[in-house]
């Protein structure tokens, strides 16, 4: 499972990295770096260059531990110098944005966190569990969004899916359900395995159409216009499910016996 996670996880960083690359710029939304800051596309492209050799690295399992940190560390930044400060200068965020945003960072850190930790020699157990928590503890906030928000969250199921408010809600409890049971220890891998399937099965049958359709063809269940130009939020949406999904299965793979074998005595 942890070999799985961290495949899907690399996969993601590798998926950030082309990305800003090719549009020339930084994570969509996830670094929202002001546009006067001096050398802003030679940043932007050196940036893409680490993600791109971080999600190889990961991918091949090469290096984990230092890529791992560094990862973590550009992750915290975001959220530190970036996300927070960008509440204060726009309240209008804190609606949904911030909240999605900040928190996809927070349990993309975990997952490098617990990486981290597994791949240094000795193995560091209490980092594995702060990511762990730090995952567990993100996943609420998405759940919480959804209940509050169903009607937005039901506009992007696309029509294959019928009774789009039930996922809503349903979606929404069970990222409550899971994180809670994540981060306290009652079941977890249980519930991360779960969690991984969950943000899977939304990479493969909610994003990966709603970026063809967005980018290639046009599709009559979106009104957009056809191009990679205006496909980037969807792309990186994309990548950040597989990298949800990752981290959830390294949370899953990251849990010993003797943990798994507590958390059924609670």
């Amino acid at each position: 499972m942890l070999g799985i996670g961290r495949s899907a996880y690399g996969f993601a960083i590798l998926g950030f990295g082309i990305l800003s690359l090719g549009y020339v710029d930084f994570v969509h939304q996830l670094q929202p770096i002001p546009s006067f800051v001096p050398g802003y596309r030679l940043l932007a492209l050196l940036t893409g260059a680490i993600l791109t050799a971080s999600g190889v690295a990961i991918i091949t399992n090469a290096r984990v531990y230092a890529v791992a940190l560094v990862l973590a560390a550009m992750f915290t930044v975001s959220i530190v110098f970036l996300q927070i400060p960008s509440a204060f200068i726009d309240p209008s965020l804190l609606r949904s944005p911030w909240w999605i945003r900040t928190f996809e960072l927070l349990a993309l850190i975990g997952g490098g966190v617990i990486l981290a930790g597994h791949a240094h020699h000795p193995a560091r157990p209490i980092w594995v569990r702060n990511g762990r928590v730090a995952f567990g503890l993100a996943l609420p906030v998405f759940g919480v969004l959804h209940l509050v928000y169903p009607e937005s969250v039901a506009g992007l199921v696309p029509p294959w899916y019928p009774w789009p408010i039930f996922w809503a809600y349903f979606t929404g409890l069970a990222q409550c359900a899971g994180g809670l049971a994540i981060a306290v220890g009652v079941w977890p891998r249980l519930a991360a395995t779960l969690a991984g399937v969950m943000y899977g099965s939304w990479a493969l049958t909610l994003h990966i159409p709603r970026s063809l359709c967005r980018a290639f063809i046009s599709c009559e269940f979106m009104d957009a216009p056809v191009g990679l130009q205006g496909s980037r939020a969807g792309l990186t949406s994309l990548f950040i499910a597989f990298g949800m999904s990752g981290s959830a299965w390294i949370v899953a793979g990251s849990l010993t016996k003797t943990e798994q074998e507590g958390s059924r005595d609670k």
